[in-house]
This record gives C-alpha cells, sequence and structure tokens, in this order.
C-alpha cells in the first residue's frame, strides 16, 4: 500500500506506482516505497563491496540519533538491500525528505551500487525487468529474474515437501496453551483488568502448544493461531463471570445453586439479560482487540517462519 505524500515524492522523482508500491531509480539508487499501518518504509536495493566504506558508513549513520531527527524506528542493513522504516505520524513526510537529503550521499561516498548494477550477477544492466520479492522492488537482468523466480518457486515447493506433522495435534496442542492463557486473562479480568501481555501469553502459549504436539509447519498454522486466541479470551471472559459466581454460591447468595450449574446460569443470562448481554459482547471485543495488539508480533513471525518470499512481475 501507498499513500498521497509517498506517491508525490515518487512522482517526482519519475518513479513507478504498481501492486502497491512505489519503485525506480531515486538519486540513481534502486529505491521502493511503501507503508501500512503507521509507518512507512523506503527500500534501497544496493550493497557496498568495500568493507572499510562500509564502516565508515555505518559509523556515520550512527553519529545521527536517526529516530529522534528522522523518525526513523528502525533501519536494517541486509547483503542485498538497506530498509529503513520510519513512524507515520503528521509531518512525517517532512521527515522523510530531509532524511533522504541526508542520507542519499552517504550511499554515494560509500560507492554503494548503483541502480544499473544487477544485485543478482553483479554484472551492468542494460536491458532489465523489475521483480517484486518480498515487497522489494528489484531491477535486474531478464535472466536472472527467471532464475530467482526458478529458486523461490524450489524452496517454496521444497517447504511444502518437508512441512510435517498434523494440523490436528496441532489445533490440540494450540487449544490446550489457549485454555492456560485464558484461564490467566480470567484471573486478570476478576480484578478489573484488559491488558496486551496477557494476550501476548494467550499467543505464546498457543503457538509452544501447537509447536510441542508437532503441529504442521504451514499456512493453516496461522488460522489454527487466530482460532485458539480466540477461544482463549471467549475462555478469559466467561472464566471470569464464572469466578464471580463461584464465589457467589460459595457465600450463600445464590441459594439452591451448585457449581456444575454455573456454565448453564450464564448461558440463561445471556439469553435473558439485555445489560449482561451487551458488557459481554462489549468486554469479549474489546479483549479480542488487545488480544490481537499482543499476539500481532507472534503471527507475523509465525507467518514468515512458514512462508517464502512471493516475486511478482512489475510493469
Amino acid at each position: 500500500m501507498i499513500g498521497a505524500g509517498l506517491k508525490k515524492l515518487a512522482r517526482e522523482h519519475g518513479m513507478s506506482i504498481d501492486k502497491g508500491v512505489a519503485y525506480g531509480s531515486f538519486g540513481g539508487f534502486c529505491t521502493t516505497m511503501c507503508e501500512g499501518s503507521g509507518y512507512k518504509q523506503i527500500s534501497f536495493v544496493t550493497s557496498i563491496a568495500d568493507p572499510a566504506k562500509e564502516r565508515a558508513f555505518t559509523a556515520k549513520v550512527d553519529e545521527r540519533n536517526i529516530q529522534k531527527e528522522f523518525r526513523v524506528s528502525r533501519l536494517s542493513v541486509t547483503r542485498k538491500y538497506i530498509q529503513v522504516t520510519f513512524d507515520d505520524r503528521v509531518g512525517t513526510m517532512g521527515r522523510i525528505r530531509e532524511f533522504l537529503n541526508w542520507f542519499l550521499p552517504l550511499l554515494e561516498e560509500a560507492d554503494a551500487a548503483r541502480c544499473l548494477v544487477c544485485p543478482q550477477c553483479g554484472g551492468e544492466i542494460t536491458g532489465g525487468c523489475w521483480k517484486l520479492i518480498g515487497g522489494v522492488a528489484y531491477y535486474m537482468h531478464n535472466a536472472c529474474g527467471d532464475a530467482v523466480e526458478r529458486q523461490i518457486l524450489g524452496e517454496e515447493q521444497k517447504l511444502k515437501e518437508e512441512a510435517t506433522g498434523s494440523y490436528a495435534t496441532g489445533l490440540v496442542g494450540a487449544l490446550i496453551g489457549a485454555a492456560l492463557g485464558g484461564v490467566l486473562w480470567a484471573v486478570v479480568m476478576y480484578f478489573g483488568y484488559i491488558a496486551s501481555f496477557v494476550g501476548l501469553a494467550i499467543g505464546w502459549l498457543a503457538e509452544f502448544g501447537y509447536n510441542l504436539l508437532k503441529g504442521k509447519q504451514a499456512k493453516g498454522k496461522i488460522a489454527v493461531l487466530i482460532l485458539a486466541v480466540i477461544f482463549g479470551v471467549l475462555l478469559g471472559n466467561f472464566g471470569a463471570d464464572a469466578i464471580t459466581v463461584a464465589q457467589l454460591i460459595g457465600a450463600g447468595e445464590l441459594p439452591g445453586m451448585t457449581y456444575g450449574e454455573i456454565p448453564w446460569l450464564i448461558a440463561w443470562m445471556l439469553e435473558s439479560d439485555p445489560e449482561y448481554r451487551a458488557a459481554t459482547i462489549r468486554y469479549l471485543l474489546g479483549g479480542l482487540f488487545f488480544a490481537g495488539l499482543g499476539v500481532w508480533g507472534l503471527l507475523r513471525r509465525a507467518n514468515a517462519e512458514v512462508s517464502t518470499a512471493k516475486i511478482v512481475d512489475l510493469k
């Protein structure tokens, strides 16, 4: 996805827009721009061949407080690209422009590889193609692009062949783990709190249980974990109510009621008491929201573990 601010910046530099990203040559470097919820991201497909120049480049970057000055939340340097992530708030586009005015000369000083250098073979490109790989646009020889695509497809096939285990046992493990997290959620809710760290605990325990019972490491794992997290939140919310009812029974305030009848009482209240039903729905939605915040990072990591890089042709 790309918004108006990045689109304007990209068009000023003659970049193209396709498949939710802006891509092309920015200051002579192969650049991709995109954004998501709360962030904007710029990736430069480049590398610094000279170790001494690479150290000098890193030192100059470290001299500045890029988080405070430019709102950079993360700067990641890999073998083939440099990725810069910005916190997206009011005024961030101005900070991005300031960052680029400072950063691009550093790449030039370090003799970082330019856009016409193929990132796959290192040769000069006279006529090539654009490939979107894992959300980053690469400009490379047509033959190199085909080779990379074959490699990615081969890795995906290998992952499918090596994906052992069972969704059924994984589901059992995830539900058990989420149930333990749900108990913790119930205790925390009983004392009047809803916190994302408990959602994180539900997600962590669900994934731990999934892996412990040899759940299949494939795409379906994400759906299983989401289902388990929802189960954990439901259990936690109704578990907190069950604790309250159990205390009332123990104190003799619900004469004739037994502990075994607690689930039926809660079900009856959901059906017959609009105020309780509305409050329950409100708490469930709040619980799912905070649980989502807590487990988002876990789900992204789990998705990365069972995914291969996707490759798409750009126009």
